[in-house]
């Protein structure tokens, strides 16, 4: 029933986006002499090219062509209140001004600021900052191996935690599930220490665990699974992870670079009633700028002190920009206003969220498509501001598993993140995952503004059927 001509969809939505940005293709030109494929980030770089930002404020991104997009990717979905708000850059020019925000090379009060407010709204003891989610599940994974002297690390398939090294498999790339290495340049044995498990699925939890427990150093996970789907575990599910790893004398970390701070004011944690061992947080923490951290038992973290046991100190050493005091001050004046405002943040995306996730599966179903949108559990958060879109080639009630969305024959990654991509882009909408997330700066208007293109896409895309 989605069976359309997507070859030459593709070449139509191209012809119009080449015309409606000479500029943009200009500026990747020029920055393919200098630049891999025109930037340092993958995920990016669209094809045939990017479009190059100059302005950026709230719900909107203006253009190098000078067009206003309706941005919906927010930084990552890292931007809860929108691009640049006025909270974050007014204190970051206070600062500056005084003299202060730049690196110096020592402690500073801003960086204990941020540890008291980030660990009063987390259940944890200690905190250190680094400075991408990447480093920072990194850490939490050696810390993991160190405390507990093993080496053996479980991980989700479809679970996504950077590009590094010690879980860089089963992420998207599916053949018969999700189990393989996704980059060259690995040590050889990298692929025997990490041992993949089916989300959500508590048999084969417990199948790993009955096998390789004692061998085990962590699980880690996201509680709320981002590349592989905008899907939350479930509760009885994230029960037995605690309950698994407490038995075999294993580490649980939760992952939350993308669901701190995104679904309350602390992690979506909260709502499970779970509590980690370890717990790794970003993206929002930052305000926009470049922070993570890894929060949880202070018996683990402090390996990482340098007096710590020789054969267990870890070298969580942060680098040269961790706790960066421009960054510190970013993460305290973003938290307190999401802290401050809770009820009114939360409850205010979410049901923009809930809208756009019901209409867009609506709108696209009465057109002929089998879609699917994912990004809210009623049994875990009440509302979400996520919003996942999914093109299936067979129907189903719902998104259930990263096996689903990766796997080509249920589901087809290419009308999402290529046709409808760049469709929505020429309509003025800028999404990932299909749609993305709702920041605070988004109006009703928005997303209205985004359903009525949603609507002419479905029309555009039914025009090619086979």
């Amino acid at each position: 029933m989605n069976g359309i001509d997507k070859q030459a969809l593709y070449s139509h939505l191209v012809e119009t986006y080449r015309n409606n940005h000479p500029r943009s293709y200009e500026l990747f030109q020029r920055a393919g002499r200098s630049l891999i494929k025109g930037g340092s980030h993958s995920i990016r770089l669209m094809d045939p090219f990017p479009v190059y930002d100059v302005r950026s404020e709230g719900a909107r991104v203006t253009d190098a062509d000078g067009h206003s997009i309706i941005d919906f990717w927010q930084g990552h979905f890292a931007n809860v209140l929108g691009h640049n708000p006025p909270i974050v850059l007014d204190g970051l020019r206070d600062y500056f001004a005084g003299g202060q925000g730049l690196l110096t090379g020592f402690p500073g009060m801003l960086q204990m600021e941020l540890a008291e407010i980030l660990l009063s709204r987390v259940k944890a003891e200690r905190v250190r900052f680094t400075t991408s989610g990447t480093l920072a599940t990194m850490y939490a994974v050696m810390l993991a191996r160190a405390y507990t002297g093993r080496s053996f690390v479980i991980k989700i398939g479809g679970g996504w935690h950077g590009a590094q090294p010690y879980l860089l498999k089963g992420i998207s790339h599916f053949r018969e599930g999700l189990d393989e290495l996704e980059s060259a340049g690995l040590p050889r044995h990298i692929d025997a220490s990490i041992l993949m498990t089916r989300f959500n699925d508590m048999e084969d939890l417990k199948s790993r665990f009955k096998k390789h427990g004692k061998k085990v150093a962590c699980l880690i996970l996201e509680p709320f699974v981002g590349a592989g789907g905008f899907l939350f575990a479930a509760p009885d599910y994230l029960r037995l992870a605690r309950e698994l790893t407490e038995k075999y004398g294993s580490l649980l970390i939760f992952d939350e670079v993308i669901s701190g701070f995104r679904f309350s004011a602390g992690g979506v944690q909260k709502f499970y009633g779970v509590s980690p061992d370890l717990s790794v947080f970003g993206k929002t923490i930052g305000g926009g700028m470049p922070v993570s951290a890894v929060t949880g038992r202070e018996d683990i973290l402090k390996l990482c002190c340098p007096d710590a046991p020789e054969a267990s100190r870890v070298k969580f050493e942060g680098g040269t920009f961790s706790a960066h005091p421009a960054a510190m001050l970013a993460g305290k004046l973003y938290l307190k206003y999401l802290i401050d405002n809770e009820d009114t943040v939360y409850s205010t995306i979410g049901s923009l969220g809930d809208r756009a996730r019901t209409e867009i599966e609506n709108i696209l179903r009465s057109h002929g498509f089998f879609v699917r949108c994912s990004g809210k559990d009623p049994s875990v958060v009440p509302s979400s501001s996520c919003v996942g879109v999914h093109f299936l080639n067979e129907d189903a009630e719902k998104v259930r598993s990263p096996e689903q969305v990766w796997n080509s024959r249920l589901a087809d990654f290419e009308m999402r993140e290529k046709l409808f991509k760049m469709a929505m882009l020429n309509e003025g909408f800028h999404v990932f995952h299909g749609y993305g997330a709702v920041s605070l700066a988004h109006s009703e208007v928005d997303i209205q503004a985004s359903l009525d293109a949603v609507d002419r896409i479905g029309r555009l895309f039914s025009s090619f059927r086979k």
